[in-house]
Parts: structure tokens; C-alpha cells; sequence
């Protein structure tokens, strides 16, 4: 019982949490729906957990420091006897783990205010003054919280007073004020006068007081006079660098008035700049200089303006002055007039002439046009939105669309000389061309009408008048001549022709006409008559459909005589019909009569006629006894074997509907029986089917369970249909003998039924998102539990750590999302500590300073650097390197203002840079710098991301052309402006086009050829084509062919060497000392014989022993000399005999 009573009050706790407000929370209604707040708005009444705008007149009003009640026999105050220890709290009926926010702690309950006994508050959740449910009412202040901090409505204990208040150590309270002899505040101990490290006194406001401090340093957005923070200079000072002066120093000596939104009494009238082009967010601006003052317009006297100064009159080398209204009208000394300009009086730039000197020339205003330019014409001109007066411009000649009129080139001719011959406007026509033709509003003179002209006298006209309206050779006539007396209308007039066009019908025996007319009507022979012959006694009318234009169309008549009617109409006596009429509207072998022949049975109506039939169709039924109808009508509308009876035969059981008509039937099938009567769906009193019979309810015990199912019908209507069935269809739910597709919502999924509670197997409730209750075992995966339930996420009134529910984080995960209500270590993404370790995106109403990422009411440190970020104040001992430094101003920024300068990492009020060559433009400022960053270009003293379109790049450096180095120009689209890069060869893939480099396909796609970064028309010398558009250098293949045969001959002369050279022949041959040959080899030398030896020839002799030696051996063939050697015969098998002489050495062989 216990089991049943926890999970009926959790579910119907889950199920009121999105309809009624926690007893800590209050209702509010707005203009859609009603609300749950943590409190009231301040505007607001509480009464009985609703706000109100007004208490009902039997309520007390209560005013706390919390909020505002309406009080009603202690409404407010517990009215139970005990809470139990996980919520010890008491309130009203309820209890509670903590108070709501608009009540106090007082012992085991929640209060809207302490007691006289207790009347201390403590809070552990505030620096400051708390507000909030977690105070307690306290006898006295703890050690912990020892200071008295008084309010209107409450006293609070505090553990330091706020910085706005004086510390009263002695008697432990923080006073909201000064005693009158110390008046100034200095680290909440109160002074005579402030010290030489604070010298600024400061007035500060709280909620609670006004109190005087002394500031090291005057607040953002204050200014500093004699040692005091203003909030604006008195009259009579001007404003510089935050400070009110009595005179404006020489280095801004101009006086620029000061414009606010909101002025503040008493401010100074102006700020001292050094220049008046000032940029200011009102609508007035006062860049001109006027003496030392800046204005929006310069007075009377002086009403010239020149570069900036108003001046009583403009200098020789501005002499020129046109007018300006911006900022009201002055005249602006200029060196020439502006080309939309004129100049009028000699000095004048205007944007047109003036009324005594409307004629216009070179750009200069006259009273009249001179000789070389003496023809002129009015030409209106616009400048802005306002039109300007009508100029003469003095041209040569008068433009090509122009007419001349004396002097004058106009439009159009004026009625007195309304004839133009030669662009010229004349009273008549010369003779020779005296015809005359009209055009607009004048006559051209032409010697002879145009092809596409008509002529009536010497006039030529588009259409003849009603009195020649017959024209035979373009000419208007009375009358056409007898050989072309055939008239076809052609516009207006008709053509005298000889005979009718073959698409043409004669009417009244000489007309040519396109349709026949009414009196007419019956075309016979491409002749219109009144009444068809007896040959063609069949009259037959069509229509063809014509567009008259793009949304309307017209129906074209044509009525015939024919012999016979067309195969798709029918006889109605001598005419062709689509239909019979109604007094012969009966249809017999294509023909209308009034009645049907006797031989004929049966009659169908077709349309708006009847049909004769032998048979009535398989698609109709027989009524009466020759009636042949589609539906049996109301008097019989019982339809059996084709018949229409008027009720069913006794041997049929059952009647089926069928439209206006019942069919008669011996069974239901397909359909269902109910009272005899066939059904496709059964009714609301016998809903269910079961055996092909519709019933009230499902009574056989094999077919318990009931199924609902729908079909759509016309009009996309539900038809529901109802089922007994034996089980449940797949993905359906049985609950209570039902068969559903989703379990209600007061039950719970378990497996394919639907259960009022858990079994034990299966004891946790997993709730969806979608509304959906599960009994499952443990937690699906990625949902959370809170006791015996599980969610795809934790309620709002829930936190959530590590995929568990809780009330309250954990102390290793104290911070809590304020979007998932996820329980964090630190705040993640850049969200801040609020009140009750909230992760918010920025700061709540009060705590505006941000101190190691928690929001605070003020820095500890006095001197704390601000930086304005989107979660508040963030309090810096010293700018992070990220940031600037705003000098004077006691801020980071992340970026300097425009009107300052970046030195070092601070933003300093400069208009140059004191010790540095060039100005950086980077996102986060102008920074002074002796050298550019990388990624920045060098354009004058200027260091830039991009150079300016009309500058090329050079060694990181803007130059105005490149350098002869570097003579090719590259356009680079890699940032967002495309630049041009100097180059000594162009980059990959490009070719250099003259002092372009353009891409390689571009310069093959003309047919072109690359070669060496560059392109050319041609090939150039010593060069080849190769690949189909690039040139290759033959140089390197000369060069290998030179190495080759360089290569070749030395191969040559080594194995020359190795095989043929035998060495400097010898003067005398060495001694032999071998003595005996064993093996003879001959070698026959192909040496060249020389002229001492013609016929000579050399053998060598080799002697291979223990030592080889060889002998070289002198061969003649002829002229054998015997001087005394021993001669040896030869026979080595040749014809020709050898012989061979031994030369003699030292001793005989």
C-alpha cells in the first residue's frame, strides 16, 4: 500500500510540475500564459503566491526590505507542527529544504521579516546589503559577520562594510556618512582632507548615500576640475584631455561647442581641439574654424570658406568659390571650378547659369552665344533632387535630332514655319519638293511619297479621307476604274483589284470580304447568299477560336450549304445539329423526331434527349415497362436482376445501399450485416466487427481484445473502424482489453501493456521528453535519475551531475549552468559566477565588476584596471598582453579608438607618433612602430594590409611602379583585394606578356608559345617546339653532341692505343739472348709504306721461350738488294713468293 500511495503522489507531483507553481515560487500572468517567478516584480503585490498590482480590500499591506505583501490572518507563517530532516524548513503549509527568496530564516521556518528578538539579518550568499531567501534572522552579529550595516527596513551583519561606507572599528558598524571635521573617504576610514596619493575628491552615490571620496584618479566618463571629478565644467572652462581649463592651450587652441543628447545644466559651453573636423554622432557638425571657434556656418561678413577657415574673401590662387550647403550654405574657396560646374560672373562656380546670363559655353556662362558657337538649345539639367533653370548651351551645329529654327535648335517647328526641308523650318515647301508628309507636329518636304504612303493631291497620308476611300496606284479615289472593279478593305480604305483573293468570298457580286456578313450568311462557292439551294439544302455552322490578345479569345462563325450533314451531327430537317431540340428531342438512326418509331421498346436519356433502343444498356435499369435509367428513382428504388422494384423479392434477405438506391441481396459479402441491411462500415450502437457481423461490444472469448483503426475518406475525413481481435496488432499497447498505439498518460510501457505501476523486476520509471512513462531496470544510457526515475532531462526545478538528478550540486562541481542546470567545476565558455554559484552570461543588476571570473559589487583593488566585456567589468592589477592600455582612463580595451594612438601596448590621446617613423593599421588600432609587422605593406610612413589599388608591391613596400629589378607586374588574388606583386621571373605557371605575367594556358590558348617564364609569338632562335606549345633550347643538345664526340675520340685514341700502337720505332736493336724459337707468330702491319720503302713491309717475329722477345723483320717483295744478308725464301701457301731479309745484328743467329 505504502508502494502504490509513493508512485500515485510522485506522478502526480511529475505531472503538476508543468501546471502549478513550487509552494517556493510565485505566480505572475502576462499577456500569454501564466508564469512561475522565484518573487514579484518590485511593482508588485504578493497575496497568497500570486502577484497582483493592487491588495483586496480585507488584506493588510506589508512593506519589507524583500518585497510588498498583502497580509490576510498571518498568511504567511508556518501552520505546521514539525517538517522532517531532508526539509527542515517551514512555510505556510509546506516544507521546504530552503525559504523562498522573498521571506528570512528564522529557526525551522521562513519569515517575511525577522522578530524584535532576532532582528539581524545574515547572509553568506552577498558582500553587501542580501536580499535574498538564504538570510538568517540572528540575536546579534556573529564573529564572522561582525559589522552593523543599517537599512530603511532592515539591519544586516556583514563580514567588511561595502567600499562606500565608514568602517567604524570601534563600535563594529559601517556608517553611510563622515562626521562634518572628516568628510573624506579614503579605504572606508574617513579624513580632513585627502592624501597626496589620492588628491582627487570624487562624489559617490549608492542606493544608500552620497558620500565623498578620494580617487587616485578621476572615474571613466567624469572630467577633473581644481582637484575635483565633475561630471561636466562649469561655464565659463572649456574641456581638454578631461580637464576643465580656464584657457585653451596652444597645442588645441580651437573651441568646438559641446552637443549632447541629454545637455547637462551648467557644462562647459566647449571643448579645446586642435582641429574642428571633429566627428560627433548629432546631426549638426561644426568642422569650420571661425576665429578660434568652431561652426556649423560662417557669419555674413565673412561668409567665404578656405581649406576650413572662414575667410571675408577668397585669394588669388583660390579665387574661385562655389556654393555649399552642407551644414547650412557658405562659399568654399576653390583653385578651379569642379567639372559639373559653371562659372558665371568671373568667379562664380555654379551648378547652372543665372537668368541674365543663360547662354553656356566651355564651361563659362554668356548673354549670348559668340560666332564660332552661335547656334544654341535649351538642355535642363537636375543636380541632387532640385531641377536647376533651363541654360542655353552654345553649340557649332545643332545636334543630329535637333531642328533649326534662326539660331535656335528645337524639337519641333512652331505652326508659323511648320515645314521642314534640310532640318530647316520654313512657311512652305520648295517646288521640287512639294509634297509634303507629316511628321509630329510638322510637315517634311520630299519630292515623292514613300512606298508605304497613300498620296491624295500633293499630301501624303497613311489613310485616304471617307470622300477617296477607293485607292487603285496608291492614289485616293471617288471611284475604282472598271478593269479593277473588285474592292477589298484594307484598313480604312478599300483596294481596287481585278479580282478576289482565293481566300476571299464575293458579296453583293464586287466585295471581297474574309466572312460572310449577316445578310449574307451561307458561303455556296466562295459566294455569300441569304438561303442554301435544293442541291446543298443541308445548312451546317462551326466557330474556330482566335487569341485577341495574351488573357481573352473570340469565337469565328462559319456557316455552310451542304448536300450532307458532317458524320458527328445529326438531322434536325435541313439542318445539321450537334443536339435535338426540345420540341424533337428524340434521337433515331441520327435523327430528331418527336417521338420514338413503334417498333422500338425502350428509351434512354442521352443528354438532353432521348435515345431509341431495341434493349436497355448493361449499365442501366429497366422502370415502367420502357424506361431505361441509371439509378432506380425514389418511388423504386429496390434494384434486383436489372429491375427497379419498389421493394425487395421475398427470396432476398439482405439490402445493400447504393447511392440514392438499395441493391437486394442473398448475403453481405464483402460487406457487414447489421439488421439485415449490408454495411461497408458498421454504426456508432454496433461498432465492432467480428464474423462479417457488426455488434455492440466484443463478447467471444477468443476475440477480447478491441481495436481501433481508421481510414480517410473524401475530403480527407477519418472513418473509424472498430475490431475484435484474438491478439493485438504489432506496435499497439493493451490497455484494458484495448488495443492502443500510444499507453494514457496515467500508465506506464511495460513490454506490449500498459500498467498503472512497476513490477519489482523492473522498478524505475523512465519519463521522455515526448510524454512517454517506461518500466525499465536501470537507466537507459544518456539519461539521468532522480530516486526511482529516469529523464532524458532533469526537471527545471532539478540540477543534474554525471547523469544523476540532484536539488544540489556537489562541492567538487559547485557551479551550476543557468541554460542545462548542469553541475560544473568552473564556468565553462566564458560565463561568469553569479549569486548562488549561478553560470551566467553576464553580471546581475548590482554586481557589475568581475573579480577571478565571480561578479562583485567592486574591485578589492581600488586601482584596478577595467576591461568593458559582455559579462561585465572585468578588474585587472595590469592589462593582459591582449589587451591596451587606455591612457588616463584606467581601462583595457581591446581595441584603441580612432582619435588615438597605440605606443608600446598603450592607447595615448596623439595626433602623431612622438618617436617612431611609420603608423600601423591594425584591427586593434593605429600603432606607432619603427618597423612594419609582418603582413603589412610600407606605403609612405604608412604601414597597411593592402596597398592601394593604384600601387604595386615591391619588397613588402607600396611603390608606384616596379623597380627596373623587378619589371614584371603579377596580379595576386589571395586577399580580398586583388594586388599587383613585382617580380624579377614570373611564378609558377605564368608567363611574362610584355611587363604582365599572365597564365601559361592563357598565352597556349592564343596560340602562343612559353618559353623561359615568358611568352612568344614564335620560337626564338636556337630554340625548338616541343609538347605542342613550349620551346625547349637546342644549346644542350649542341653541348652533349661537342661532349659525345669529345667522348668518341678519346675512346678512339685508347683503343688505338691498346690494340695498333707499337711504340717509336728504334735506331738500333738490342742484343738477342735467346737461342732458339719455339713458336713463330707473323703479323702483317697495314702501315702506309713510306718513300724510302715503297714496297716495304713489316713482320714481327716473336720468340716464346722462358722470356717472349720480338723482332721486327724488313719484307720486299721486289728489288731485293743482297748486300750481303742471308736471304730466306718464304712459301706460306701464297701465289706470290715472300722473301724476308734478316737485318744483321752484333753476331750471326
Amino acid at each position: 500500500m505504502d508502494t502504490f500511495m509513493f508512485w500515485t503522489s510522485f506522478l502526480i507531483l511529475i505531472k503538476s510540475v508543468t501546471t502549478i507553481c513550487l509552494p517556493s515560487e510565485v505566480y505572475i500572468q502576462d499577456s500569454h500564459q501564466q508564469q512561475c517567478l522565484p518573487t514579484c516584480p518590485e511593482s508588485l503585490y504578493m497575496f497568497r503566491q500570486t502577484c497582483m498590482k493592487d491588495c483586496p480590500n480585507y488584506a493588510n499591506i506589508n512593506e519589507t526590505a524583500l518585497g510588498k505583501f498583502c497580509i490576510v490572518e498571518h498568511d504567511f507563517d508556518c501552520q505546521r507542527t514539525s517538517c522532517p530532516a531532508d526539509l527542515p524548513l517551514c512555510y505556510r503549509m509546506n516544507c521546504l529544504e530552503k525559504c523562498p527568496e522573498y521571506t528570512v530564516r528564522f529557526e525551522n521556518s521562513c519569515r517575511l521579516e525577522c522578530p524584535m528578538s532576532h532582528s539581524f539579518l545574515v547572509s553568506h550568499d552577498c558582500e553587501g546589503p542580501c536580499f535574498t531567501g538564504n538570510a538568517t534572522c540572528v540575536k546579534g552579529c556573529p564573529d564572522d559577520h561582525p559589522f552593523i550595516f543599517p537599512t530603511p527596513r532592515s539591519t544586516h551583519c556583514l563580514e567588511y562594510c561595502p567600499n562606500y561606507t565608514y568602517e567604524d572599528q570601534e563600535n563594529k558598524k559601517c556608517q553611510l556618512k563622515c562626521p562634518t571635521e572628516k568628510q573624506f573617504l579614503l579605504n572606508k576610514t574617513c579624513f580632513d582632507s585627502c592624501p597626496e596619493s589620492h588628491p582627487l575628491i570624487q562624489t559617490l552615490t549608492s542606493y544608500y548615500n552620497t558620500i565623498t571620496l578620494c580617487s587616485e584618479s578621476c572615474p571613466q566618463d567624469t572630467l577633473m576640475d581644481e582637484g575635483y571629478c565633475v561630471n561636466a565644467c562649469p561655464d565659463g572652462r572649456y574641456e581638454y584631455n578631461n580637464t576643465c581649463v580656464r584657457e585653451c592651450p596652444e597645442s588645441h587652441p580651437l573651441k568646438y561647442p559641446n552637443v549632447r543628447e541629454k545637455p547637462t545644466t551648467g557644462r562647459a559651453k566647449y571643448t579645446c581641439v586642435d582641429s574642428c573636423n571633429v566627428k560627433t554622432n548629432s546631426y549638426v557638425s561644426n568642422n569650420l574654424e571661425y576665429k578660434t571657434y568652431c561652426v556649423s556656418s560662417c557669419p555674413p561678413g565673412s561668409n567665404f570658406v578656405l581649406n576650413g577657415s572662414c575667410v571675408e574673401s577668397c585669394p588669388l590662387f583660390q579665387q574661385y568659390n562655389i556654393i555649399y550647403y552642407e551644414y547650412g550654405e557658405h562659399k568654399r574657396c576653390i583653385e578651379r571650378c569642379p567639372d559639373y560646374t559653371v562659372l558665371s560672373n568671373g568667379t562664380n562656380c555654379r551648378d547652372s547659369c543665372l537668368p541674365n546670363e543663360k547662354f553656356k559655353y566651355n564651361r563659362t556662362c554668356h548673354q549670348e552665344c559668340p560666332m564660332e558657337a552661335k547656334f544654341y538649345y535649351v538642355k535642363p539639367r537636375y543636380v541632387y533632387v532640385y531641377p536647376t533653370i533651363d541654360n542655353y548651351d552654345c553649340i557649332v551645329k545643332c545636334p543630329t535630332n535637333y531642328l533649326i529654327n534662326g539660331n535656335e535648335c528645337i524639337k519641333e517647328c512652331p505652326s508659323e514655319t511648320k515645314y521642314v526641308f534640310n532640318n530647316t523650318c520654313n512657311e512652305t515647301c520648295p517646288i521640287e519638293h512639294n509634297y509634303k508628309q507629316l511628321e509630329g507636329g510638322h510637315y517634311k518636304c520630299i519630292d515623292e511619297c514613300m512606298t508605304n504612303y497613300l498620296i491624295n493631291g500633293n499630301e501624303c497620308i497613311k489613310e485616304c479621307p471617307s470622300e477617296r476611300k477607293f485607292v487603285f496606284n496608291n492614289t485616293c479615289n471617288e471611284t475604282c476604274p472598271i478593269e479593277h472593279n473588285y474592292k477589298h478593305l484594307e484598313g480604312g480604305h478599300y483596294k481596287c483589284i481585278d479580282k478576289c483573293p482565293s481566300t476571299a468570298f464575293v458579296h453583293n457580286k464586287f466585295f471581297c470580304v474574309s466572312s460572310c456578313p449577316a445578310d449574307a450568311l451561307y458561303q455556296e462557292n466562295k459566294t455569300c447568299v441569304a438561303t442554301c439551294p435544293s442541291e446543298l439544302r443541308y445548312r451546317y455552322s462551326n466557330f474556330t477560336v482566335i487569341s485577341v490578345n495574351w488573357h481573352s479569345k473570340k469565337n469565328i462563325y462559319h456557316h455552310y450549304c451542304l448536300a450532307d450533314c458532317p458524320t458527328k451531327t445529326l438531322y434536325n430537317q435541313d439542318a445539321c445539329v450537334g443536339e435535338c431540340p426540345k420540341e424533337a428531342n428524340y434521337l433515331f438512326n441520327r435523327s430528331c423526331d418527336i417521338g420514338c418509331p413503334e417498333m422500338v421498346r425502350y428509351r434512354i436519356l442521352t443528354g438532353n434527349h432521348f435515345t431509341c433502343l431495341d434493349e436497355c444498356p448493361s449499365n442501366a435499369y429497366k422502370y415502367n415497362t420502357s424506361l431505361c435509367v441509371l439509378t432506380c428513382p425514389f418511388d423504386k428504388n429496390y434494384e434486383h436482376n436489372g429491375t427497379c422494384y419498389q421493394e425487395c423479392p421475398e427470396r432476398e434477405d439482405f439490402i445493400y445501399r447504393d447511392g440514392s438506391y438499395f441493391r437486394c441481396m442473398n448475403e453481405c459479402n464483402p460487406f457487414f450485416t447489421f439488421n439485415k441491411t449490408c454495411l461497408e462500415h458498421c454504426p456508432d450502437e454496433a461498432k465492432f466487427r467480428d464474423k462479417g457481423e457488426c455488434i455492440g461490444y466484443c463478447n467471444d472469448k477468443e476475440r477480447i481484445y478491441m481495436f481501433r483503426n481508421f481510414t480517410v475518406g473524401t475530403g480527407g475525413a477519418k472513418i473509424y473502424d472498430y475490431y475484435c481481435l484474438h491478439t493485438c496488432p504489432a506496435n499497439t499497447f493493451i490497455s484494458n482489453l484495448t488495443c492502443v498505439s500510444q499507453c494514457p498518460s496515467d500508465t506506464l510501457q511495460l513490454d506490449n501493456k500498459c500498467v498503472k505501476f512497476c513490477p519489482k523486476e523492473r522498478p524505475l520509471n523512465y519519463t521522455t521528453n515526448k510524454g512517454k512513462y517506461f518500466c525499465v531496470h536501470s537507466c537507459p544510457y544518456r539519461t539521468f535519475r532522480f530516486q526511482s526515475v529516469c529523464f532524458d532531462q532533469c526537471p527545471s526545478w532539478l540540477k543534474y551531475h554525471q547523469g544523476t538528478c540532484t536539488h544540489e550540486c556537489p562541492k567538487s562541481h559547485p557551479y551550476t549552468d543557468i541554460r542545462s542546470q548542469k553541475c560544473l567545476s568552473a564556468c565553462e565558455n566564458n560565463f561568469v559566477i553569479t549569486d548562488n554559484n549561478i553560470c551566467d552570461k553576464k553580471c546581475s543588476t548590482g554586481k557589475h565588476y568581475i573579480e577571478k571570473n565571480s561578479c562583485v559589487f567592486s574591485c578589492k583593488n581600488p586601482r584596478s584596471l577595467l576591461q568593458t566585456t559582455e559579462q561585465g567589468l572585468v578588474c585587472h592589477d595590469q592589462c593582459p598582453h591582449h589587451l591596451l592600455l587606455m591612457e588616463n582612463k584606467g581601462a583595457c580595451v581591446k581595441k584603441c579608438p580612432e582619435d588615438k594612438l597605440i605606443v608600446g601596448s598603450v592607447c595615448r590621446a596623439l595626433y602623431k607618433c612622438p618617436n617612431h617613423a611609420y603608423l600601423e593599421h591594425t584591427d586593434f588600432g593605429r600603432r606607432c612602430t619603427n618597423k612594419c609587422s609582418s603582413g603589412f605593406y610600407l606605403d609612405g610612413t604608412h604601414c597597411v594590409k593592402e596597398c592601394p589599388p593604384e600601387k604595386v608591391i615591391y619588397d613588402a613596400v607600396c611603390a608606384n611602379e616596379c623597380p627596373t629589378t623587378h619589371p614584371l607586374r603579377y596580379k595576386e588574388f589571395g586577399s580580398s583585394n586583388p594586388r599587383l606583386i613585382c617580380y624579377r621571373q614570373c611564378p609558377s605557371d605564368y608567363v611574362a606578356n610584355g611587363s604582365v605575367c599572365i597564365e601559361q594556358s592563357t598565352c597556349h590558348s592564343e596560340h602562343h608559345f612559353s618559353y623561359e617564364h615568358t611568352c612568344f609569338e614564335t620560337c626564338p632562335s636556337f630554340t625548338a617546339i616541343s609538347n605542342g606549345n613550349y620551346c625547349v633550347s637546342l644549346r644542350d643538345y649542341v653541348i652533349y653532341f661537342i661532349v659525345l664526340l669529345f667522348l668518341t675520340a678519346i675512346l678512339t685514341v685508347i683503343f688505338y692505343f691498346l690494340t695498333c700502337f707499337t711504340g717509336i720505332k728504334p735506331k738500333t736493336l738490342t742484343k738477342r739472348t735467346s737461342s732458339g724459337i719455339k713458336t713463330h707468330f707473323q703479323l702483317i702491319s697495314k702501315r702506309t709504306p713510306t718513300q724510302n720503302n715503297k714496297n716495304g713491309k713489316y713482320v714481327i717475329r716473336y720468340s716464346k721461350e722462358d722470356n717472349e722477345e720480338a723482332e721486327i723483320i724488313e719484307i720486299n717483295h721486289q728489288n731485293i738488294e743482297h748486300d750481303g744478308d742471308e736471304i730466306v725464301e718464304l712459301n706460306d701457301g701464297i701465289e706470290t713468293a715472300t722473301t724476308f731479309r734478316r737485318r744483321k745484328g752484333g753476331h750471326d743467329e
